[in-house]
């Protein structure tokens, strides 16, 4: 029974690796934050709590982590952060957290201590130029944040290893299973909606591996004395093209129709911008990012596991196919749970309707910024010459709050798409009932309402009404989620 020590003990790769190593029997603690949501390994302490220790600290800040190495015997640096919106947010954890994290291990390991392994990633190493799958000799060319983050991090621990302590580094090629966020929370909505997505117009390829497989390999190439030293790609043997990463994702879904759509990288930029925007608001995670746009405008990303094979005999046994089922599998079930928000009607109406009305105050500011709404039809009706922009204010939050939070509310437990479908409906049908028969409000014909043809105007404005149940019930999910969370 060896010793063990992982950072990033909850994420994606990290809890799968805790779970693989409890199994076989080992003795395990895990480094988590004060706000890490540890669900994913709750479901290990019933059966393995006497062998399973958590501790809580921050690789930026390492030094409450000093005590709870005494005696180990091997050490697996996994914590990273993925997927961030400035060059800061990598190099502050993955560089500088990797470096405190190196000084730690050589100031605490004991003779019993066998093997430091640094998870890298292929985007260390770049994308291959003309398709050929890279091998650990291969020229380091990162294009993206991250990619440039994790090379530094090669670096540190690879001058520690220089000077006497025994590492190893494993770059997984891109990696999917049950519980993985990336792929599967920006792809699978697309596939099971019918749609087959590609990006840009140039033929792409990937290496991917299985999270099942990896974490053995990760296993492996700590155990196995040829790895010292030395740095290994993980992969499935051959990369694949991405038409056959989308039929392998609609097959595991069980969707039939698949209607191929082109996304410019140009308009994926633009998502990406809209997305890091909304992640102010909502804190989730922003799908896609710039830093991974950059990376997705190269055609191939692509290595080859051959030295993995030959050092220490791990090989890849799930297929794209049988991976990808998993995935689907479990993406389904965790989008059920996460779209379940079981609070009591009337808290969470109150709630929703108090989050869609504060949208109003911001609508509202922006609205008198810019001289939009007029309610000159409504002052006709009340007998007053206007509407003052108190009054104002107040309609566009009244509006916001019972119509958009309404939209919100009944929409709470489906996906993106038809929260932002209900709410441009609701939007769009304002507009065309305001334009068509009501008439309470104008546009400033010096701004919107320029778009004289009421079909204009309602649909003009009408569909950016379709982000405020997207909005909203983010917020809402997130909320209620926190109180859910441990740790």
């Amino acid at each position: 029974m060896a010793k063990v020590f992982v950072t990033g003990a909850n994420g994606f790769i990290g809890a799968h690796l805790i779970e693989f190593l409890l199994r076989r029997g080992d003795q395990v603690t895990g480094q988590i934050r004060t706000t890490s949501d540890i669900r994913s390994l709750a479901p290990l302490f019933p059966q393995y709590g006497s062998r399973l220790h958590l501790v809580i600290g921050d690789i930026r800040e390492p030094d409450s982590l000093g005590s709870a190495l005494d005696g180990v015997e091997y050490f697996f640096h996994l914590a990273a952060v993925l997927s961030g919106t400035s060059e800061a947010d990598f190099f502050e954890t993955n560089v500088g957290g990797t470096r405190n994290i190196v000084d730690l291990v050589k100031r605490h390991r004991t003779d019993a201590f066998k093997r430091f392994l640094f998870t890298s990633s292929l985007a260390a190493a770049g994308p291959s130029p003309d398709g050929t799958p890279l091998d650990e000799t291969a020229q380091r060319n990162p294009v993206s944040w991250y990619g440039k983050s994790k090379r530094d991090a090669e670096d540190i621990v690879n001058r520690a290893g220089q000077d006497g302590l025994p590492v190893t580094i494993a770059r997984p090629s891109g990696v999917f299973g049950e519980r993985e966020q990336l792929l599967a929370d920006g792809t699978f909505p697309l596939v099971r909606a019918g749609l087959k997505p590609k990006v840009g117009f140039s033929s792409k390829t990937v290496s991917l591996i299985c999270v099942g497989d990896l974490v053995p390999g990760l296993a492996a190439a700590a155990e196995s004395p040829n790895a010292v030293g030395k740095t290994y790609f993980f992969s499935n043997p051959e990369p694949y093209g991405e038409g056959e990463v989308m039929t392998a994702i609609a097959d595991g879904l069980g969707t039939k129709i698949r209607i191929p759509i082109i996304t410019p990288h140009s308009a994926l930029s633009l998502a990406a911008i809209g997305a890091e925007f909304l992640h102010k608001f909502t804190r989730g995670l922003p799908l896609p990012t710039r830093d991974k746009v950059r990376e997705v405008r190269h055609r191939h990303w692509a290595c080859s596991p051959e030295a993995a094979r030959r050092d220490f005999g791990w090989a890849a046994e799930v297929t794209l196919s049988d991976g990808m089922k998993r995935a689907a599998r479990d993406w389904l079930d965790r989008r059920e749970r996460r779209n379940a928000v079981h609070e009591p009607f009337g808290d969470r109406l109150v709630k929703t309707l108090s989050i869609a009305a504060c949208l109003g105050v911001i609508e509202s500011v922006l609205d008198l910024c810019v001289g939009g709404m007029r309610w000159d039809g409504l002052a006709l009706i009340l007998g007053v010459t206007e509407i003052p922009w108190w009054g104002v204010a107040l309609l566009i939050i009244a509006i916001a709050s019972v119509f958009i939070g309404g939209a919100s509310f009944v929409t709470i437990r489906r996906g993106f798409l038809l929260r932002f479908v209900a709410g441009a409906i609701v939007g769009i049908g304002l507009e065309l009932v305001n334009q068509l028969w009501l008439n309470l409000w104008q546009w400033d014909p010096n701004t919107f309402g320029a778009l004289s043809a009421p079909w204009a105007v309602s649909f003009g404005l009408g569909i950016g009404a379709g982000f405020g149940p997207v909005i909203t019930n983010g917020i809402v999910q997130a909320l209620y989620h926190k109180r859910l969370r441990l740790g």
